[in-house]
């Protein structure tokens, strides 16, 4: 039997706390809980998204400028002896740290699958 992903789960009891909401609303039900379905569904692809980005190292590129564009004035370069974070390796060197997410893929699949139920449904209930 598979494991069952966390963030299955997690979307499962945001669904069901959602149809609970809108239960109690006097809203149509399921327009209600199409509106939840694709909220949740933003967040998870916009959150994987984020990850993706930081996971591919689009910002080291960034971070590295600033580093030495912070070197480069007598003030920067003065500061920078006494900070511990400012401490700029080669640009072979900085570019090639990158970080590594387990959960990616996980908020990546499981947006893209409730985003596409809710235009699914939106489409049936509109048409």
């Amino acid at each position: 039997m598979k494991r069952i992903n966390l963030f299955t789960i997690l979307t499962f009891l945001l669904f069901v706390i959602a149809v609970v909401v809108a239960s109690l609303q006097e809203k149509n039900l399921l327009l209600s809980i199409i509106d939840s379905l694709f909220i949740i569904g933003i967040l998870y692809v916009c959150l994987g998204s984020l990850l993706y980005i930081f996971e591919k190292g689009f910002f080291n590129g960034l971070v590295y400028a600033i580093k030495r564009f912070r070197k480069s004035s007598k003030l920067g370069k003065y500061a920078s002896e006494f900070d511990e974070l400012d401490e700029t390796k080669e640009a072979h060197e900085e570019f090639s740290v990158k970080r590594s997410y387990s959960i990616t893929k996980s908020l990546l699949t499981l947006g893209a699958v409730t985003l596409v139920l809710s235009i699914v449904l939106t489409y049936l209930l509109y048409t």
